[in-house]
C-alpha cells in the first residue's frame, strides 16, 4: 500500500497524510488518529531508505535503550558502539525511557529507516507477546542484550541474574547476616524474578529462614530504593541487597536522613560504588564482554544463540 492509497481510503490529500506519516505536529488531532489507527491496521510503514538508496548497503544499526541515565546502560551502550563501529557500522540510539508506547513507536521509525539490524534493550515490560514482531515481520536481524522476555527464541547475550543474586546472597549469609533487606524490581518481569529466585536459593542452601517482611518490591528506580530504604531503617535488618544500582543510591539517601549500621549489597557494580565512602559487596557485569559478544552474534548471522555471562562476585565489602 502506498501513500496515495491511503489519502485516498480517507478522503484526505497525500500531503496531509505525509505530514501525519512524518510526525509534523500541524496537523488536526482527529486526522492524524484516523491516519495513525489506518496506518496500523494495515501495518503501513514508508520505507525512506529503499525509495532513495535502494542500490547502497547499509550500515546503521539501531540500538534501543530503556533509560540512558542509568550508568550501567550508558556504560553497556558504550562498548556495543564501540564494537559496531569498529566493524564500520553506525549506531541510530534510541531511548525508550522504559516506555511499552515509545517502544513500540520507535520500531516504526526503524523500520522506515531499514536498518541493517536492531541491538535491542528491552523495557522491563510484561509482554504478552514477542514485543518486536513488527521488525522480525520486515526481516529485520534482532538481537536482544541484557533483558529478554518468557519463551524468546531470538538470539541475544544475557546476564545470569539467578547466579549474581545467589552469590551475593550467600556472602552475606556466610558473613553471619540473617536479617538480609532484598529490594527487588518490578517481580512482573522475569530479571527480577530470578534474582529473587538467587536470594531465596541461597538462604535455603544455607539453611536459612526467609522473612517475608525483608522482601520490599522496587521497579529499578531511584525513588523505590529510597522508600524501601526508610522502611528498612526502622526494621531489624542487618544487611540490604540492592537489585541494582539506583535503587541502592535510594537506600544511600535514607540512609543520610537517619544513619544506621547496615552492610550493602548491589547486584550491578558500576564505577560510581568505587566513589563512595562505604564498603558495598557488588557483582561486577563484564559489559565490555557483552559488547563483544552481541557484535559477534550479528557479525555471524546467528539466529538462536543466546549467550549467559555470570557476574563477577566483588568481594571489596569485606
Amino acid at each position: 500500500m502506498k501513500m496515495k492509497d491511503i489519502a485516498k481510503e480517507l478522503g484526505l490529500s497525500i500531503a496531509t497524510v505525509s505530514r501525519v506519516v512524518n510526525g509534523h505536529t500541524n496537523v488536526n488531532e482527529e486526522t492524524k488518529k484516523r491516519v495513525q489507527e489506518f496506518i496500523e491496521k494495515k501495518n503501513y510503514t514508508p520505507n525512506v531508505i529503499a525509495q532513495n538508496l535502494s542500490k547502497m548497503e547499509n550500515k546503521t544499526i539501531a540500538l534501543l535503550v530503556p533509560n540512558i541515565s542509568n550508568p550501567f546502560f550508558a556504560t553497556l551502550t558504550n562498548y556495543i558502539c564501540k564494537n559496531f563501529n569498529r566493524g564500520g557500522y553506525q549506531i541510530a540510539l534510541y531511548n525508550t525511557v522504559e516506555s511499552l508506547e515509545q517502544e513500540k513507536e520507535i520500531q516504526r521509525a526503524i523500520i522506515a529507516c531499514s536498518a541493517a539490524g536492531v541491538i535491542a534493550i528491552l523495557i522491563n515490560g510484561d509482554y504478552e507477546e514477542n514485543p518486536l514482531t513488527p521488525l522480525l515481520k520486515q526481516k529485520i536481524p534482532v538481537y536482544l542484550v541484557d533483558r529478554e522476555f518468557e519463551d524468546s527464541k531470538l538470539p541475544g547475550v544475557f546476564i545470569d541474574n539467578y547466579i549474581g543474586a545467589y552469590k551475593l546472597t550467600k556472602e552475606l549469609l556466610e558473613r553471619g547476616h540473617r536479617d538480609i533487606a532484598l529490594i527487588t524490581g518490578n517481580l512482573d518481569f522475569l530479571n527480577a524474578r530470578e534474582r529473587m529466585r538467587g536470594y531465596i536459593e541461597a538462604h535455603n542452601d544455607m539453611g536459612v529462614e526467609i522473612k517475608d517482611k525483608n522482601i520490599y518490591e522496587g521497579d529499578y528506580l531511584f525513588e523505590s530504593g529510597y522508600i524501601a530504604g526508610k522502611k528498612i531503617l526502622d526494621s531489624s535488618v542487618t544487611a540490604v541487597f540492592s537489585s541494582n544500582n539506583l535503587m541502592l543510591y535510594g537506600v544511600l539517601k535514607a540512609l543520610k536522613e537517619k544513619d544506621k549500621k547496615l552492610e550493602l549489597a548491589c547486584f550491578e557494580k558500576t564505577e560510581f560504588l568505587e566513589l563512595l565512602d562505604r564498603n558495598i559487596l557488588s557483582c561486577s557485569i563484564p559489559l565490555e564482554i557483552m559488547g563483544e559478544k552481541i557484535y559477534e552474534l550479528f557479525a555471524n548471522k546467528e539466529k538462536r544463540k543466546k549467550i549467559y555471562i555470570e557476574p563477577l562476585l566483588e568481594k571489596r565489602g569485606e
